[in-house]
């Protein structure tokens, strides 16, 4: 018995998507366990904390539309959610993308006296590329070169507690260089990947004024790697697409330099005179480098391998256009973060007075970004947008809303991952060869903080809120005429 043409491609589609699954379910599968010495790590080591938001994806038109964009990926930042989408683009196109990221953690219940605030704000240039059509026989397509920010650290952070404030000021992100392209291979199925090379790293200088002392702190952290990105979106209807997408792990080499300086207080002298000068203090320095590390165990200078695992992800999407000045999309992404490791990763002491320098504390392998958790968690989004274009005489406009639901990468004291929720919106204007898109969004979310007590589960003193917001600005200049 003949298999009917519908249910042949519904099995291509769902062997395809197994491949891209196993892509991404091997490349984090060979990460080992952590460390079973867990550290105790300040909150200003954590470089991720807050960053509640960790999609993969670029450009104000997919958060516009609440991020649900891996089944409708049809201009350049497809690179960032389905690189199949880079088909869609048959003129030579230009694209840049800025944003604006800012976070605010507060206590939300009382009882909790130590923290009071955490918050961030910084921008960045969060995507570039120059996209170029092509043609190979019957297959139509584009090439792209693209630059895209994946995780930006550009920024001032203050975190304020009652024994201690804390100020950081970084530069940088990391960053992809990715070369891509995307093919129509038949009329029904598009395919896609991308080669990324993770590229650059960011620049930290933390300041910590505590009853102890004052420590300035500088942190340099270079990467480098690769990973590969691969999708296809297949229409089985003009009016529907469903997309897949697989991202493998980037395990990438880092070096890590570091310096701190400490303004210790000392005791003033007995007795203390009159009128009492200011406290005496005394100032020690200590730094690393990864490259020349000395440690307890080898005391002699030697390079220590640091190592990084930003794991893979699989997403699908479905993407329904009734109308063409409609468009309704949903979206559902892991990311495995529970397989997230950075390998010697070390944190520098405080010199006492009168003691020798201490040598780094050295650390074979903790959960990354959270460092000094147990474990982490998957990441999931749902996401759920729309787009509507306004027709006029010279410009279309179109308009955007979206949610979206976001499980966490790390355990509140309960042990289990929060869930965040946000929603998104969006408009643009397309005059000629020039479209500028502009959205939102907007994240938030309630989570008992582990160190709540462990013995009063219902206890709300440990409670935090986090709001997250972020806006992106796109530009995008097609040349010539065509679609």
């Amino acid at each position: 018995m003949p298999i009917p043409p519908v249910a042949s491609r519904l099995g291509r589609l769902g062997l395809l998507a197994a491949m891209l699954s196993g892509v991404a379910a091997v490349a984090q599968a060979q990460v080992p366990s952590p460390s079973p010495t867990i550290p105790s790590i300040a909150e200003d080591e954590k470089d991720f904390l807050g960053l509640t938001s960790l999609a993969l994806g670029s450009g104000a038109r997919a958060f516009g539309m609440g991020g649900a964009f891996l089944a409708r990926a049809d201009d350049a930042t497809a690179a960032s959610w389905n690189p199949a989408g880079l088909s869609y683009l048959r003129r030579p196109e230009f694209t840049v993308v800025g944003a604006r990221n800012s976070f605010t953690r507060l206590p939300t219940g009382a009882g909790f006296t130590r923290f009071l605030e955490d918050r961030f704000a910084g921008s960045t240039l969060d995507f570039a590329a120059a996209t170029y059509p092509m043609e190979i026989g019957p297959a139509s397509g584009s090439v792209q070169l693209s630059f895209q920010r994946v995780f930006s650290f550009q920024g001032d952070r203050t975190v304020e507690r009652t024994d201690l404030t804390l100020t950081s000021t970084g530069t940088g992100g990391f960053d992809v260089l990715a070369l891509g392209t995307g093919f129509r291979v038949v009329r029904s199925l598009r395919i896609g990947a991308t080669v990324n090379r993770w590229v650059n790293g960011y620049r930290q200088d933390r300041h910590r004024l505590a009853n102890r002392g004052t420590t300035d702190q500088n942190f340099d952290f270079a990467l480098s790697g690769w990973n590969f990105n691969g999708g296809l979106i297949w229409s089985p209807l003009e009016s529907l697409n469903l997309g897949v997408v697989g991202k493998t792990t980037m395990k990438g080499a880092v070096i890590l330099d570091r310096m701190r300086t400490d303004i210790i207080p000392l005791p003033n002298p007995s007795p203390v005179p009159s009128p009492a000068p200011l406290p005496p203090t005394e100032t020690t320095d200590n730094s690393a480098n990864s490259t020349v590390l000395q440690t307890d165990e080898d005391p002699t200078p030697h390079r220590v391998p640091v190592s990084i695992s930003i794991p893979g992800a699989v997403g699908v999407g479905v993407s329904w256009r009734p109308w063409s000045v409609l468009t309704a999309s949903l979206d559902f992404t892991r990311t495995f973060w529970s397989k997230g490791r950075i390998g010697n990763f070390f944190t520098l002491a405080r010199q006492e007075p009168d003691q020798t320098r201490p040598f780094p504390q050295v650390f074979k392998e903790l959960p990354y970004p959270t460092l000094d958790d147990q474990s982490q968690s998957d990441t999931e989004q749902l996401r759920v947008g729309a787009e509507y274009v306004v027709l006029g005489r010279r410009l279309k406009v179109p308009l955007r809303a979206g949610f979206f639901t976001d499980k966490q990468y790390f355990f509140d004291f309960r042990g289990q991952p929060p869930r965040f929720r946000g929603f998104t919106a969006g408009v643009g204007v397309a005059a000629g060869p020039l479209l500028i898109d502009v959205a939102y969004v907007r994240e938030t979310g309630k989570y008992l903080d582990p160190e709540a007590d462990p013995e009063d589960p219902e206890a709300r003193g440990a409670e935090r809120s986090t709001r997250f917001n972020r806006i992106f600005i796109s530009i995008i200049y097609r040349h010539g005429t065509g679609p």
